[in-house]
This record gives structure tokens, sequence and C-alpha cells, in this order.
């Protein structure tokens, strides 16, 4: 197997992080909205809205022009090593919770939009299964990759 063990790690971190600097400033814009009597209010469906584009974009220029060129298997030892990394830093961050959550929320927004999709369906916000399955998204990337040449995979 090629060196190619990094690659899906650190385009999800740098992506996260790029998500998050965009969430910033596209709900301070877009989802912030002033009630009629005055106040300030979150409107969900545009945060969800912006969650979900945001969540393709990245899934989409990371499947067709970062990994396209890489084959399934490699994709998914590299996505597997995101999926580790995101299952025990989120449990640390379970646990810690503090100024590490906030840090370590910033470095895996990208997928914010799988956990927030299953609450608008009506998830129950204690249920970790959708945070579970945010961990598991880096594994979207194998779908991109290349089938080998051959048969094998």
């Amino acid at each position: 197997m090629k060196k190619t063990w990094w690659r899906v790690p650190v385009y999800c971190l740098a992506a996260s992080w790029i998500c998050f600097q965009l969430e910033v400033r596209l709900l301070l814009h877009l989802a912030i909205v002033t009630l009629p009597d005055g106040s300030i209010s979150s409107d969900n469906t545009r945060s969800l809205i912006v969650f979900g584009t945001l969540f393709l974009a990245v899934l989409l220029i990371g499947g067709l022009v970062f990994f396209k060129k890489i084959g399934r298997r490699e994709l998914l030892v590299s996505a597997l090593i995101m999926v580790l990394m995101n299952i025990s830093l989120s449990l640390i961050a379970y646990m810690v919770q503090g100024m590490f959550a906030l840090y370590w929320a910033e470095f895996s927004e990208w997928s914010i939009f799988i956990p927030q999709l299953f609450y608008r369906l009506g998830a129950d916000i204690t249920n970790p299964l959708p945070e579970f399955l945010r961990c598991l998204a880096p594994l979207l990337f194998v779908l991109f990759g290349k089938k080998a040449e051959g048969g094998q995979e």
C-alpha cells in the first residue's frame, strides 16, 4: 500500500476548519433573524441548508478532486484512521467537555449536517446514534475511490 493513510484525516481536518469559518459567517448572515418583537432567533431550516450545502461540497470536492485516483482499499484504510480518531476524540471531548470539546468541534465540523438532520427529523438529543454516524462520515469517501484493476479491490 502506498503512503496514503494520512490523506483522508488531513483533508477532513482542513475541511472542518474551513467549514467552521464559513458557518460562522454564513449563519450570521443567513440564519440569524430578528423577530417582530425585536428579539433575535435562529432559523433552523436555514442552518440545516447551510450545513447540508457545506457537507455536500466537502464530500464532492474530496471525492471528485482529491480521492478519485486513490484505490478504494487505500481510501478505506485512510478513512478508518479518521473514524477511529473521530470516535476517540469525540469520547474524550464528551468526558472532558470544556475548551477541548470546543476545539475538537471546530476540527470535526464538516459532518455536523448528519446529527443536525437527525435532530431536525425528531431524534432525541440524548441518543448517541446521530453523533456515532457523524464519526463514520469519512467512510463516504471510499465510494469515490477507483476500482482496482483485474477485479481486485
